[in-house]
């Protein structure tokens, strides 16, 4: 008999462990101390690494402060500050790649944040990653599929595919910009296309899957409104041949078994790593599986790593330079302008703070300048904007208090359907019967991306 297990990551969103030297109270320091990108590594070496594939599910590369920096700078090059990947996707080593090579990834698919500056950050880690970047579901316009449908690996005498796929929502979830070279197919259909191909090649079939989980996956009962965004159950319901699939990309943590299939969703900066544990006969049949979560908090993930390979790690995140990047100033002046840009919306507040709410004012004034943390605090994760949709009477009233501002020379005009919009990061200024919607937007990391001074801090 034969035991494979299978750890799964999803949704690390490039969250640091403290182990490589961050503060606990640093805005990229992983959650409750759990073991960040490192969450995988630790696992593996806690458990045993024999016999054992770890595999991400999407969301690595974007997230995280530190992350925003590692796309902004290039850590170990002082005369770079521009944009370290570009669309073009110029090889650039980014130390979060070098953090999932140390850790020894065998397999990872995109989810849909890898995506927030361009399908250029994930070509430009392909020369490092080979064959262990897979998608099955994203196309370029000519119809060439960019990344490896799927990878086979051999654990003793056992093969195994792991299949990648992102969320077919993806261009409903990021900029225009970020797919306009890219065609995003039916995640389902793509899956099962690739099962078809690859089910009678290997013993096991492993799907990596940015999306989450739509249905009770015991009973399938609606859990929320089917918008095609997240798939996990229909996947295993619709699809025979998949053994055990990684979800992800809800920050949730789920494991169990459906329609015969293990899953494992693994929650949100690496608090959680899913394991899935397959026993086979002599014919390599499955005699037993199960799954779980093991909880990284406890664990202490620099001895995951020998010496050399933390050393390398420290060099490559060059933490005293991120420091640096974060106390380097930022000009705001430009970011009604821009997020106007973006959404449409022309009457706005936002709020600064820094231990305490600055006055609105500072946002109005002429060139105003804050750190790049004290930024990102402003907009504590997930990053949510708000939009309210006020009557006449009410916007006017807040507009006199200065609550209110708006981009252009002239006063914004009601809505076509009636009322006035404004968008904010601080809800709480507004009736909260108003509120239209809130949403998780990238528009804060895309922000510091394009006017983010690093010749300020360049060491």
């Amino acid at each position: 008999m034969t035991t494979i297990t299978i750890l799964g990551t999803s949704d690390i969103h490039g969250f640091l462990p403290t182990s490589l030297g961050l503060e606990p109270t640093d805005i990229s320091a992983a959650s409750h101390g759990s073991a960040g990108i490192l969450s995988g590594a630790a696992i593996r070496h806690a458990h045993g690494s024999e016999r054992t594939l770890l595999i991400d599910a999407g969301d690595y590369y974007f997230g995280s402060p530190y992350a925003t920096f590692a796309h902004c700078v290039r850590a170990n090059d002082t005369q770079t500050t521009q944009p370290a990947q570009t669309d073009g996707g110029s090889a650039f080593l980014s130390p979060l790649t070098k953090s999932a090579l140390i850790c020894g990834y065998d397999a990872m698919a995109p989810g849909n944040h890898d995506f927030d500056h361009g399908v250029g950050v994930l070509r430009a880690q392909q020369p490092f990653l080979g064959e262990k970047l897979v998608c099955c579901n994203v196309f370029d316009l000519s119809g060439t599929r960019i990344f490896p449908a799927y990878r086979i690996l051999e654990l003793a005498d056992v093969s195994v595919a792991v299949i990648g796929a992102v969320t077919g929502a993806l261009p409903q979830l990021t900029a225009f910009a970020n797919t306009a070279d890219i065609i995003v197919d039916d995640a389902v259909q793509c899956i099962a296309d690739a099962v078809h191909e690859v089910r009678k090649q290997v013993d096991l079939v492993i799907l990596a899957y940015h999306g989450g989980i739509e249905r009770d996956m015991a009973d399938g009962r609606p859990t929320q409104y089917d918008t095609g965004e997240d798939q996990a159950y229909r996947i295993l319901d619709s699809i025979q041949g998949i053994d055990g699939m990684i979800c992800g990309h809800q920050h949730r943590t789920a494991y169990g078994e459906s329609h015969g299939a293990l899953y494992v969703q693994p929650g949100y900066q690496g608090e959680f790593v899913g394991a899935m544990r397959f026993e086979l006969e002599a014919d390599h049949s499955i005699r037993s599986q199960s799954a779980s979560l093991f909880d990284t908090t406890a664990l202490d993930p620099e001895h995951a790593l020998d010496v050399q390979s933390n050393l390398a790690l420290r060099e490559a995140f060059n933490l005293p330079r991120y420091r640096r990047w974060l106390e380097g100033p930022i000009d705001v002046s430009h970011f009604a302008q821009y997020v106007t840009d973006k959404t449409g919306i022309r009457s706005y507040r936002y709020t600064w703070r820094d231990g305490c709410c600055k006055p609105f004012e500072t946002a109005r004034s002429t060139s105003p300048r804050i750190s790049v943390e004290t930024f990102k605090r402003s907009f504590p994760s997930p990053y949510a904007l708000s939009v309210f949709r006020l009557t006449e009477e009410e916007y006017q009233a807040l507009a006199e208090r200065d609550i209110i501002a708006w981009s252009g020379s002239q006063h914004p005009r009601p809505e076509t359907l009636g009322g006035y919009r404004v968008i904010t990061n601080d809800p709480q200024a507004f009736p909260a019967y108003r509120l239209e919607r809130c949403s998780v937007d990238n528009v804060f990391d895309e922000y510091i991306a394009q006017v983010a001074d690093s010749t300020r801090y360049a060491a």
